[in-house]
């Protein structure tokens, strides 16, 4: 198993909470404030992203969903929460399918358990080919201000400078292995334990309407959408969002979201 590099915050229940694409653990930094006082906060950085590193470029996404797992057994956060942003979100889908006795719930923030359209496809293949032309920072350039509803946020610079950090091989790798994951809503609408569905209703990556559709395949979906937000909410409305999550934490784990 490669190095993954993480940081815990605070003690009590375990969440572990996972970054998306052209990220690192530090953008919940200051997001988890609040939550850190009554859980254990662990932030990993995904393999190729921050400290982590990726052995393999052409891993699938349920690869690196069983690196993970193998990591969460191998540092002992057995029975945690998932809480995971975008491509985040994928993977903790993929680690929740493989061994799902692992975890006492999941949450996708800005994520879907939906497989890439055939016009999502093609659009990665485009980017990729860009990329090749062009180099990383140039997509950033273009990709993180379209990340965020509110154009002039003050957290878009310090988004686009932690995203000029990806390296080509990485970004290559999760750009097929998004482009190539299966659908995971089976899983969504089989699960028997607390699952949280937050979207931005400004999202441009991934459809508020989209996410209501997977939030009715399970009674014991929570779901919320945030008003005048993109695909950033823990920066676009942070202290919503860090109510929403805290909220379905503590219900998490005191029972209240039982089937």
């Amino acid at each position: 198993m490669a190095f993954i590099n993480y940081k815990i915050k605070g003690e009590g229940p375990p969440v572990i909470f996972i970054h998306g694409f052209c990220e690192t653990r530090e953008i919940w930094d200051s997001f988890i404030n609040k939550i850190s006082n009554d859980f254990q906060v662990i932030t990993p950085d995904l393999p190729g992203f921050g400290l982590s590193k990726l052995t393999n470029t052409n891993s699938t996404l349920q690869e690196i969903g069983n690196d993970l797992n193998e990591w969460v057994l191998k540092q002992g956060f057995e029975n945690s929460i998932l809480m995971g942003h975008s491509l985040g979100g994928y993977i903790s889908l993929a680690m929740v399918n493989q061994m799902p006795s692992l975890y006492s719930a999941f949450g996708l923030i800005h994520s879907t358990s939906k497989a890439d359209t055939d016009e999502k496809k093609l659009n990665r293949n485009k980017v990729m080919a860009f990329v090749k032309e062009h180099g990383v920072s140039a997509f950033v350039d273009s990709f993180v201000p379209g990340l965020f509803y509110q154009k002039n946020h003050p957290s878009i610079e310090l988004v686009h400078k932690i995203a000029l950090k990806t390296p080509e091989s990485t970004f290559f790798s999760y750009t097929s292995a998004m482009r190539d994951r299966p659908s995971n809503e089976k899983l969504v609408a089989n699960y028997t334990k607390p699952i949280l569905l937050v979207g931005g209703e400004k999202d441009t990556v991934i459809a508020i309407d989209s996410l209501r559709e997977q939030a009715a395949l399970n009674d014991l979906v929570t779901f919320h959408s945030l008003p005048e937000v993109g695909h950033m909410g823990m920066f676009e409305a942070s202290p919503e969002l860090e109510i929403i999550v805290y909220n379905f934490l503590s219900n998490v784990s005191k029972g209240r979201l039982r089937q």
